[in-house]
């Protein structure tokens, strides 16, 4: 199984942890309903800085913090990939931070750049798309749970949304989408992307190292 080096952010929340950031903990309701790329963002500067545990307070100020000077979410729309990609290497520079934030387009090369990612210790940045041409659609993709036995079970669904990959086993991918731990059949996602979406809107944001000046 490819996994981050090192644990993936955990937040301290109501005397436990949770596997990452969860949007409904911002102020004002189109951030609880819409900030899924702030989160995202967060999360991965959060792991790039060194981070794996916060508390809750800690992990909402520097999301508010990201969403009012570098990630702005429209209200009932979101962020989509360009603005998410220009805020996150504003922060970068900005913070002198040696890193490039890209989108990817081409559905060949998703696999190998998530395990590339993930062996260089960067949680990955993916979006499950909102359906296209028919953008009000109501297709999705199921968001898994695995039981004690070790099968995975259906617990959810998600579109027009932002997660994190923190592992892949096979053609399943480890994620945190609202602080909880999932798992994503990656055959399933690129058969909705194929049916009802596109690879442009539904892909994942690629972060590679700068080479440092001498």
């Amino acid at each position: 199984m490819k996994t981050l080096k090192h644990p993936y952010l955990q937040v301290e929340h109501r005397n436990d942890c949770s596997f990452g950031g969860n949007q409904g903990w911002l102020p004002y309701k189109f951030l609880k309903k819409s900030a899924c790329g702030v989160i995202g963002a967060a999360d991965v500067i959060l792991h790039l800085k060194g981070k794996c545990q916060v508390t809750k307070a800690e992990y909402i100020d520097f999301a508010k913090m990201l969403w009012k000077y570098y990630l702005p979410v429209i209200p009932g729309f979101g962020m989509n990939s360009v603005m998410l990609i220009i805020g996150m290497n504003r922060y970068f520079k900005k913070e002198k931070l040696s890193y490039r934030a890209t989108w990817n387009i081409r559905r060949k090369n998703i696999c190998s750049h998530i395990d590339d990612m993930l062996t260089r210790d960067i949680p990955v940045i993916f979006s499950v798309g909102p359906n296209l041409p028919k953008f009000w659609g109501k297709q999705a993709v199921n968001l898994y749970k695995k039981n004690a036995q070790g099968n995975y079970v259906p617990a959810s669904k998600a579109r027009a949304h932002y997660m994190i990959i923190t592992g892949r086993d096979g053609k399943w991918l480890q994620i945190s989408s609202w602080g909880k731990e999932y798992y994503l059949d990656f055959e399933e996602y690129l058969e909705y992307i194929r049916k009802y979406s596109s690879f442009i809107v539904s892909n994942i944001v690629c972060i590679k190292e700068l080479k440092k000046i001498k």
